[in-house]
């Protein structure tokens, strides 16, 4: 078994997607920008063209940042197991939704489960010789980045290595566009052979000795633990509008109302025997009741308009602070007055 303190090596040994020698001399000259995507986005919001030597490209593609800061935490949100196989979140009703996020790889919120094709220099042996494989004469900072990348990726094929395992889950796969064009199910089975071989636990990022992960849990920690409240971990489960957060909120109160009702029913009732009429306490307690049943739903009306309206001013605030810090990076000046845009703002 391999391990971080030594020199690593190949998970597998032979392309799962070859290239051709046309192909191979790109990826040296132009580090195979054809298995690239053609765009992406920084952590600034800005497009750029991604490149292999573009190392906040790599880590934003390969890296489970925010998972690494909850590690302590996962098991709240799934289990240290492997993946379940394609074809088992099928039967358990689960939509399989394509993600480009590595952060939602094998997350799942309600009857969907997110997952991360694979990108085809993943299975490339020069790619993991040019920018994961490191050598005992390398610079520490370079060598903890591709350490840091190998374990990533590492884990992320591990999960294919469970995701894969029967040949109606590679034609799952394949139907979605999970996996290259070229890689055939022969070519899958030798490399999981391969990949699993020489696998050890301590070879991957923590987050992958979990498999599943419940978004409604990680929404809750990150709400709670790292204080988010407004966002949580990822808001696509969240509501669309305030229309809906409102409905929502207002269903809830209704089914509140309506147990209350049962409940004022049903003392209505005691109160017409001759046992409980006499009974001082359950009178006391009927008198709260109803009390609180007139006060209750007003109260709790006004609350839900308050956060609502808190969570406008909020949104307004933070996105008019953002529009600011985004037009001083493209170099902007809007003059929305005379409607013309002024360039080179500082």
């Amino acid at each position: 078994m391999g391990h971080s303190n030594s020199t690593p090596k190949f998970p597998f040994y032979i392309n799962t997607a070859p290239v051709s020698q046309d192909s191979v001399d790109a990826m040296e000259t132009e580090r195979g920008r054809t298995h690239l995507p053609a765009t992406y986005r920084t952590s600034r919001d800005h497009i750029s063209i991604p490149s292999y030597d573009d190392l906040d490209f790599l880590q934003k593609e390969l890296l489970v940042r925010r998972l690494d800061d909850i590690q302590h935490h996962l098991w709240i949100v799934g289990r240290p197991m492997p993946p379940r196989p394609l074809h088992h979140q099928l039967v358990l009703s689960r939509s399989i939704v394509i993600t480009e996020n590595m952060e939602l790889h094998l997350v799942w919120s309600d009857k969907r489960i997110f997952v991360k094709p694979i990108p085809s220099y993943l299975l490339s042996t020069e790619f993991w010789t040019n920018h994961l494989l490191y050598s005992e004469g390398m610079e520490p900072s370079q060598r903890h980045v591709r350490e840091e990348l190998a374990k990533n990726v590492r884990g992320f094929l591990f999960t294919y290595t469970a995701l894969i395992a029967y040949e109606s889950d590679f034609r799952i796969a394949r139907e979605l566009g999970l996996l290259p064009l070229e890689v055939t199910w022969d070519g899958w089975k030798e490399f999981s052979r391969q990949f699993l071989g020489d696998f050890h636990y301590t070879l991957v990022n923590p987050r992958y000795w979990y498999g599943e992960l419940r978004l409604s849990r990680l929404n809750s920690i990150y709400r709670w633990r790292k204080g988010l409240l407004w966002r949580g971990y990822s808001k696509i489960s969240s509501h669309i509008s305030y229309e809906d957060l409102m409905r929502d909120n207002f269903h809830l109160l209704a089914a509140i109302l309506g147990y209350v009702v049962i409940v004022l029913t049903a003392m209505q009732v005691g109160l017409a025997t001759e046992r409980l009429q006499s009974d001082v306490p359950f009178q006391d307690v009927s008198y709260g009741i109803s009390i609180l049943a007139i006060i209750a739903p007003l109260i709790i009306g006004v609350a839900i308009f308050g956060l609502i309206l808190f969570i406008i001013l909020y949104n307004w605030v933070v996105t008019k602070a953002y529009e600011k810090r985004r037009f001083r990076e493209m170099g902007l000046l809007p003059n929305w007055d005379g409607n013309e845009v002024e360039g080179g703002a500082k």
